[in-house]
């Protein structure tokens, strides 16, 4: 009897079969999507859980507020840690059990380098003159153009026909160097002239006149100010050529007079002053760790157990050779432009001038532009390190450090707080004399410099011996999205935050410059071993007892995210928190994210820019692979839900549409149970036809969708989808057995109510649409859950991409899951709009002779359409806004808080919703159209 019901009942059984089926694939599929978007998330996670280490052990005091309130560590941020950890609590982390790689990094500050460029002047040069002046005017460019410092420090060059003088050198005994004495001699007659004879120590270059006499051609740093580099004053330069009677120059193409050169042409050497962030490293481990052997491209790597040479001097004094590594790129942006002006007289007034009268008469010169040449600060100071020639040189004697950056209060964007006066710790660096630092020192600061004394107090100097360079782009560690900033070589560079910022930049990254007190710092370019500590910091130094800034471990065994390797790491950085009293971080699975910072206009021109930063979130793979399981329980649960209701949606209008049959059955002597069991059967049959058909057919639309359907998942689901039938349709089956045969066959339309007259469509429509509230109900609630289902399911696309805080790691995982949960959430929409279409055809089919009479009476197929429509358009907006409402809700519940965004999404779901359910009402109103009219009639 189930059969012939089921065949004769050919249209219901059908539309419960293709419900069913509908609803067996779609969950079937959904979960499908979300294994594999959990399977994608656990494996992209775990291919980027493990950075370049571990953990990371830092000094107590070492955790900023911020970064406690917001787990974030901002980039660089070793370069402004001096410090802080002792040898004794290094050897300590060594020996802990499960520890693989322990390597040590002290931070010492930064020395200034100086390279040098050539300008060649030759071209300049008038040669029919007898004496001429050139100047050389420099401007220093960053911040991608947008900085143009204007150089006061002049280079003028004198040029003259005469012969010149040098002071006497003499060679030091065993040593490769030269002492200047204050001794001139000419044609082998020692000349008479006074030591101070230019006001000052230092040993002039002498001018032979027309008869003979010398006259001192005085460096025009012998003035009241020259100590002081910072300064205008302090930054003339005087380089004096000889242009020979052949037609070659001779001279050092610099203010120094030793050791001058005759060659075919005349080359300027400009210094450009670059500071260099110096630390010490232990070789064995930071090769270990980082690959800093392989990533030595010249010279040779630290020997193992290599120490600095000591050469005694005397009793008090010793030189130490230090052995370095440097970088073979400066990792800045900077422009250097060099002016060629010719001066109008003053040069023949030049011999025999006081310094402080030539620096005050020499600006005053007329001048006339005569070239311009431009350089690049990375490949000068490529040239100079390939060259090894002996103007690079690091002084290791006097460093400076930075303190970290302080940001002001309130939300995003950061904003840096600017510091005092950088140049201050540059006037104490440079106070016993030296090479003037970078002008851009004079630029806006954001963290505070000091100069640092060291080893010279204590009669020990320091003299560097650059063994090799390394390559940072050639170390070892972590890639792709876990390349966190935390890793100590990574160069410091943003990219613009806005469009007018990117603008600003030229869409390229913005760099560092060589000023320490810039927002962004360069990581360390000069490295030295450990064992180079005893004699860089002096004894009193608050840095010697614990000279080690940070520690980087990696543990061993660790093979990826998995709860082993996960318990190794964590057992290993508690052990190091107990025994050392440490600040310890564990860094695996963390990610950079993306900060904005607004930062304060420079001294030179550049604008206010906002920029944003990779800073590093901590336990990010962690986060996303708990995210992606909160959303896997959330999605099994809307599928469950949305199959239920349509279920207990199609089952109930099983019953309604033969209820008359029903009815007969009960009169002719059916028992209620009987009944309830025929219905039950009906609908355990239907539900295994399509269970078994929707099973079949998850395997080529999971292939066809690139999702995984196992056999046993789809073996699992057909009794599930039986059982979620039989239990849906167990209320509609039981009233099936206990309608009284009366009722069944004649159902009141307005049982105890007064009928009122509608005048509109609008209220027909309301009318028909409460005529029976629990139909009504059902069709609301199925659209509802629809549009819940799709509201929570963008409510935790943003949770689940919220609680990776945008990070590198996130937004690849949010890629590759994205277009699986789209389809997750369009499927379960439609679900709904099924069922909310089947509710409108069961009403329609109950008015069916109704609306044959109004057709009859002059409706038109427009006006019924309208009419149908409307009443879905009134469900379809109550379920809209009960679903968008609900979705919000439970959003608020399930993540925590509802965004404007979130808010705004769930608004056009439930527009969506709306234009979905006109849109199904419509083949019903196009059934009606297409009924016989006589036919329709003749039943009523």
């Amino acid at each position: 009897m189930i059969a012939g019901q089921l065949r004769q009942q050919a249209v219901r059984t059908l539309t419960m079969l293709l419900g069913v089926l509908v609803a067996t694939s779609g969950f079937l599929l959904l979960t499908g999507s979300v294994e594999t978007s959990r399977l994608r998330v656990e494996d992209t996670a775990n291919r980027n859980f493990r950075t370049a280490y571990d953990i990371l052990v830092r000094p107590g005091d070492a955790i900023s507020a911020r970064e406690r309130a917001s787990a974030s560590v901002r980039p660089n941020f070793m370069a402004g840690q001096f410090g802080g950890i002792s040898t004794r609590q290094w050897k300590t982390v060594t020996g802990i059990s499960g520890v693989e790689v322990s390597a040590p990094i002290a931070m010492l500050g930064y020395s200034q380098v100086t390279p040098r460029t050539d300008v060649d002047i030759t071209g300049q040069v008038d040669r029919s003159a007898d004496r001429q002046l050139l100047r050389v005017r420099t401007t220093w460019s960053g911040d991608r153009g947008l900085s143009r410092a204007e150089d006061p420090g002049y280079t003028y060059v004198y040029v003259t026909k005469h012969p010149l003088i040098a002071p006497r050198m003499k060679r030091l005994p065993g040593e490769d160097s030269y002492e200047l004495l204050h001794e001139y001699w000419d044609g082998g007659k020692k000349l008479d002239i006074p030591w101070d004879v230019c006001g000052g120590p230092t040993r002039p270059l002498l001018e032979k006149q027309e008869r003979g006499r010398p006259l001192a051609l005085c460096p025009l740093e012998e003035q009241g100010e020259s100590d002081d580099r910072t300064t205008a004053r302090g930054r003339d330069r005087l380089v004096v050529f000889r242009l020979n009677p052949d037609g070659t120059f001779t001279g050092t193409g610099s203010k120094e007079v030793d050791r001058p050169k005759t060659a075919s042409r005349a080359r300027v050497q400009l210094d450009w002053p670059m500071s260099m962030l110096v630390a010490a490293v232990d070789p064995v481990q930071e090769a270990r760790l980082a690959g800093l052997d392989g990533a030595t491209v010249s010279g040779r790597y630290f020997r193992d157990g290599e120490q600095p040479v000591v050469r005694k001097k005397s009793l008090t004094a010793a030189e130490v050779v230090t052995p370095l590594l440097v970088a073979a790129d400066p990792q800045t942006d900077e422009q250097l432009t060099a002016r060629v002006d010719r001066l109008g007289g003053g040069a023949a007034r030049l011999p025999g001038m006081k310094a402080d009268r030539a620096a005050a008469s020499l600006p005053a010169l007329p001048a006339r532009p005569a070239a311009e040449v431009r350089r690049e600060a990375g490949t000068v100071y490529r040239e100079s390190v390939v060259r090894g020639d002996d103007s690079f040189a690091v002084d290791l004697n006097t460093l400076i450090q930075t303190g970290p950056v302080s940001y002001g209060p309130g939300p995003a964007p950061l904003r840096p707080v600017p510091s005092t006066d950088g140049a201050a710790a540059w006037r104490d660096w440079n106070s016993g004399g030296g090479p003037a630092p970078s002008w851009f020192v004079h630029d806006t600061g954001f963290r505070p410099m000091t100069s640092m004394g060291r080893t010279s107090d204590a009669g020990v100097w320091n003299f560097p011996s650059r063994i090799g360079t390394f390559d940072p782009a050639k170390l070892t560690g972590a890639a792709g999205q876990a390349a966190a900033p935390l890793e100590t070589y990574q160069p410091a560079h943003a990219a613009g935050a806005d469009a007018a910022s990117r603008r600003r930049l030229g869409d390229r990254s913005w760099l560092p410059d060589n000023n320490p007190a810039g927002y962004l710092a360069t990581p360390p370019q000069v490295l030295t071993p450990l064992s180079s500590l005893t004699y860089l910091l002096a004894p009193d130094d608050p840095q010697a007892a614990a000279p080690i800034s940070a520690v980087r471990v990696r543990v061993a065994g660790v093979t990826g995210m998995d709860d082993a390797s996960r318990e190794r790491i964590r057992r290993v950085a508690e052990q190091i928190a107990v025994r050392t009293g440490l600040t310890v971080d564990i860094t695996a699975g963390a990610s950079p994210a993306p900060r904005d910072v607004r930062v304060a206009a420079g001294e030179f021109g550049r604008p206010e820019l906002s920029i944003s930063e990779y800073w590093t979130v901590k336990g990010v793979a962690v986060a996303l692979v708990h995210a992606v399981d909160r959303k896997s329980v959330l999605l099994f649960a809307l599928v469950l839900v949305v199959c239920a209701l349509f279920l207990v949606n199609a089952v109930s209008a099983s019953v309604r549409t033969r209820r008359r049959e029903l009815a007969v059955l009960s009169c002719v002597g059916w028992p209620g149970r009987r009944l309830a069991a025929l219905v039950l059967g009906e609908v355990g049959l239907i539900a295994l036809a399509a269970g078994v058909l929707g099973a079949a057919a998850a395997f080529p639309l999971g292939a066809l969708c690139g999702l995984d359907v196992s056999a046993a998942r789809a073996l699992t689901a057909v009794p599930l989808v039986v059982g979620l039938a039989l239990a849906a349709g167990a209320g509609p089956a039981v009233r099936a057995g206990r309608a009284h045969p009366s009722q069944a066959l004649h159902p009141p339309v307005h049982a105890g109510r007064r009928a009122r007259r509608r005048r509109s469509v609008a209220g027909m429509a309301a009318s028909n649409v409460v005529r029976v509230p629990s139909r009504s109900l059902l069709g609301v609630l199925a659209l509802a859950f629809g549009v819940a289902a799709v509201t929570m399911l963008a409510a935790v696309m943003w949770a689940f991409h919220g609680s990776a805080q945008g990070t590198l790691l996130g937004d690849a995982v949010s890629v590759s899951v994205r277009g699986v949960d789209v389809a997750a959430g369009i499927l379960t929409a439609a679900l709904g709009a099924f069922a909310l279409a089947d509710v409108v055809y069961l009403n329609v089919r109950e008015r069916d002779a109704e609306l044959a009479a109004l057709c009859a009476t002059g409706w038109s197929d427009g006006e019924l359409t309208r009419l149908i429509a409307t009443e879905g358009a009134l469900l379809g907006l109550a379920g809209s806004v009960l679903g968008a409402g609900a979705g919000l809700a439970a959003t608020g519940v399930f993540v925590g808080t509802v965004t404007g965004e979130v808010a705004a999404a769930a608004a056009a779901v439930a527009g969506c919703g709306l234009l979905l359910a006109v849109a199904v009402s419509l083949v019903p109103a196009r059934l009606v159209r297409d009924a016989p009219l006589a036919a329709l009639l003749s039943q009523e």
